[in-house]
């Protein structure tokens, strides 16, 4: 075994350490067909506050098939919890960013300060009420402290000047389309791997809900040399290392940063592609402080969907299509709300391969009699 790999949902993990030729040990909260191809050894972990880790039952599952010293590698889903990201470290050295690293980037307050330091627009936030004196008047968000994948995130009603709940944070709402830079850093430096367009799959709990992602685009003129410079800031004043992604929203007239993600993420699917060496490859050695001279760009371009169970589903015994990744088994039962699978499709311009993609999703959900849903605005 050459490394371990835990994230919610390690299949892009383990495709690119596939890809780059590891043998890799997977621990997430799925074990799907694709994530169980890819890997030497999946492993399911239990579930805990609905979509989360069971830390004691991650440490025990690590300390039982993992050797002591074998390096893990971190996907989703573990920032918004540090303490167990140390815990795994006493034992198994983490390949990224360090937990107190993490904490600070997904600390709301210490992230708006760093901003403001770097003179990077962030929006507003507040660990109190929604006051005129923070926001102005502008639509409030609630949001998670650490969360990923969108689904913690509410819109607050117009007058409500409430605290937010233990564990979370407000932050102004910003109106535009939401796009991804992927980064490659080693502690001093960084390159840009990519830039992806993302999009939410919303319902009525889940109105900002991570859909899917598109790319590469390109950033806008007016604003890209600014948006590459401030991702560049914040990856050399934290020494940060490996794969990591920056969240922009971006206007018409203007921009702002909304969010750090130290770790590999979701648009694995959209950059670990030929001509691209495995970026997990990349991620180890640029945490050994090692960058290349430059990166070539996809040869096509590639989007990808999450299809979301509407209610709750049993598996059927039928073969899935070959663009579909993250398989559950047959007889898998997926709650409500839960991730059904993703969708995968490409073409030689990011408007083609979302054509596609539009057109594979909705087979899929006619397959499973899900309900329709709008195209996401280009």
């Amino acid at each position: 075994m050459d490394l371990a790999l835990i994230a919610l949902s390690a299949r892009p993990l383990a495709a690119s350490a596939a890809r780059a030729g590891f043998a890799a040990l997977s621990l997430d909260l799925f074990a799907d067909l694709d994530t169980c191809a890819h890997a030497a050894r999946c492993v399911r972990v239990h579930k805990k506050n609905g979509c989360s880790f069971d830390g004691d039952d991650l440490v025990q599952a690590l300390a039982t098939l993992a050797p002591e010293g074998l390096p893990v590698v971190l996907g989703g889903g573990l920032e918004g919890d540090p303490d167990l990201m140390a815990r795994i470290a006493e034992r198994n050295p983490i390949l990224g960013n360090a937990p107190a690293t993490v904490r600070v980037l997904k600390d709301p307050v210490a992230l708006a300060a760093l901003c403001g330091h770097l003179h990077i627009p962030f929006p507003a936030v507040s660990l109190d009420g929604n006051t005129a004196a923070t926001f102005g008047g502008a639509p409030v968000l609630e949001k998670k402290i650490g969360g990923a994948g969108g689904g913690h995130i509410r819109r607050r009603g117009a007058g409500d000047v409430s605290p937010p709940a233990p564990g979370h944070y407000l932050q102004a709402e910003v109106d535009g389309t939401s796009m991804s830079l992927l980064l490659l850093a080693n502690g001093t430096a960084a390159l840009v791997v990519g830039t992806s367009r993302q999009w939410h799959a919303q319902d009525a709990e889940h109105p900002f809900r991570y859909g899917g992602a598109a790319g590469p685009v390109a950033l806008p003129p007016a604003f890209a040399a600014d948006m590459h410079e401030a991702a560049l800031k914040i990856a050399r004043a934290c020494g940060l290392v490996g794969l990591i992604s920056l969240d922009f929203v971006v206007a018409a007239d203007r921009w702002f940063l909304v969010e750090v993600n130290p770790r590999l993420g979701a648009t694995l699917d959209i950059f670990d592609v030929d001509p691209l060496p495995p970026l997990l490859g990349l991620h180890l050695a640029a945490c050994g402080g090692r960058l290349p001279s430059g990166l070539p760009s996809p040869s096509e371009a590639h989007a990808a969907e999450v299809i979301y169970a509407d209610r709750d589903i049993v598996v059927p015994v039928s073969p899935w299509p070959d663009h579909v990744a993250d398989r559950p088994p047959a007889g898998a039962l997926v709650a409500k709300g839960a991730p059904l699978c993703t969708v995968r499709a490409s073409g030689p311009t990011v408007e083609i391969a979302e054509q596609r993609l539009r057109v594979l999703v909705g087979d899929i959900r006619q397959q499973f009699d899900l309900a329709r849903v709008e195209a996401p605005a280009s």
